[in-house]
């Protein structure tokens, strides 16, 4: 009777090579999305990146953990009897160390994320990880609810000890295949045979009996796995559209449009003006770009049964004011903001909100308000206007305050929005952490045209 090799069960085989794909995956797309949030690439190919490697290391977290049980209730083939001792201690030595590491890297990634803490920004990073999108992953010791300081120690150490666990699983890697080949090749013994499917031992005369469910259990579990990372890596690579391309530096920054007919001074392409206001006997208002500002909030589920209100600002807007306390009549603003410019701080977010699903800034690069109708009301006034975001108009009433001393002004607004009205994040993943209703305030300072 020929000799026959000894190997690992069919789901041993199948964890070993998913475990075994997935780190290779992971590791370069870990150096890919570091460098790029490093060079301040703020694109969706970064986020859904950033995205998929959580959810992949979480589930090779939980294949370890099946890997183990499933080795200590099946154990392995023996080592080749003519194998020394000290190459029997390093064999041994070294599967027990990527078990340690195989449950330390992704430990190790999670404890960042848990953190809540970018970096790259050096800033607070309050966003939950999502499971490919299926459900929220808690984080680890309610981290995301401690105090900035311990957070960002907590991220730096964590993404240190990420970093170095994860070059040395490349050189433990390596070490381990250069080991398989020489008991392959020079020691012609059984050692790469346990785990390669199909593969004989150099002594094998005939191939071993086919077991079609154990053919099955191959098949299928490493077809999954190959056609799981292709998808991740087309859902990262080839899932974005012109709307997520990188967008040409703007010129559109907060002016006042004049009233006179001058030519803007600028040599790149000035995005579409406010449209026109009425030009009655109302008083013209020149923005002070410095003291003037549209910010926006809004509360982030924190994973923890809380929410954090994150803050931000459109950094580029314009805003033709022609307004009259003593003749509402023939007063009229309109404001066009650049939808492009929303940022919160948090690198993340600021890609996020350019995509389709949000603001579709490639698409729909502007906001725009235009409001004729002024009320008093109270102790200060209302706007009742039109509001257009991604080319859905809405009636929206601003109330706000109003100061003016001598040829000064001081207007100050907030209105709450409900962004489904303008179809911002319906359907998009994760659009559940983040509240329905958003807070846009409004602060101008102006000056009274000559």
């Amino acid at each position: 009777m020929a000799a026959t090799a000894q190997r690992y069960t069919a789901v041993a085989i199948v964890l070993h090579w998913a475990i075994a794909f997935s780190i290779l995956f992971l590791f370069p797309l870990g150096l890919w999305m570091h460098e790029r949030a490093e060079g301040g690439d703020l694109s969706a190919e970064v986020f859904r990146a950033y995205q998929l490697h959580k959810s992949i290391g979480l589930t090779l977290l939980a294949l370890s953990l099946v890997r183990l049980g499933w080795r200590l209730m099946n154990p392995p083939p023996p080592l080749p009897k003519h194998m020394p001792g000290w190459e029997r201690f390093v064999a041994k030595a070294t599967h027990w160390a990527f078990y340690a590491l195989m449950f330390a890297i992704p430990l190790s990634g999670w404890l960042y994320v848990s953190a809540g803490w970018s970096i790259h920004d050096d800033a607070p990073l309050p966003v939950a990880t999502h499971w490919f999108g299926l459900f929220q992953v808690p984080a680890l010791f309610g981290l995301n609810q401690a105090g900035v300081e311990l957070r960002e120690d907590v991220a730096d150490s964590a993404l240190d000890a990420h970093a170095v666990l994860a070059y040395a699983a490349m050189a433990l890697a390596a070490l381990h295949v250069l080991a398989a080949l020489k008991h392959h090749l020079f020691d012609k013994d059984e050692v790469l045979a346990h785990m390669v499917p199909g593969l004989r031992a150099p002594f094998e005369k005939e191939a071993p009996p086919k077991d079609p469910i154990r053919l099955a259990i191959l098949g299928v579990g490493l077809s999954v796995t190959l056609i799981g990372l292709a998808a991740g890596a087309f859902y990262v690579f080839g899932g974005g559209s012109a709307a997520t391309s990188p967008q040409a530096r703007s010129s559109f920054e907060v002016v006042q449009t004049p009233a006179t007919t001058e030519t803007p001074t600028t040599t790149e392409v000035v995005p579409t003006a406010p449209p026109p206001v009425a030009q009655g006997q109302a008083s013209a208002w020149r923005v002070d770009a410095a003291r003037s500002s549209i910010g926006y909030a809004f509360s982030l589920d924190d994973g923890a049964g809380g929410s954090s209100r994150i803050e931000g600002r459109f950094g580029r807007w314009q805003a033709d004011i022609r307004f009259d306390p003593n003749d509402l009549d023939n007063s009229a603003v309109a404001v066009t903001i650049e939808t492009g410019s929303a940022s919160n701080g948090i690198a993340a977010h600021d890609a996020a909100m350019r995509e389709p699903g949000w603001f579709d800034s490639a698409a729909q690069p502007t906001a725009r308000f235009h409001a004729t109708e002024f009320r008093r009301r109270g102790d200060g006034y209302e706007a009742r206007g039109e509001l257009t975001i991604k080319g859905r108009e809405r009636n929206v009433e601003l109330p706000f305050t109003l100061t003016i001393t001598g040829d000064s002004a001081v207007m100050n607004g907030t209105i709450t929005l409900d962004r489904r009205d303008f179809d911002l994040g319906d359907g998009v993943e994760g659009e559940e952490m983040v509240s329905r209703d958003v807070t846009v305030s409004i602060r101008v300072q102006a000056t009274r045209a000559p």
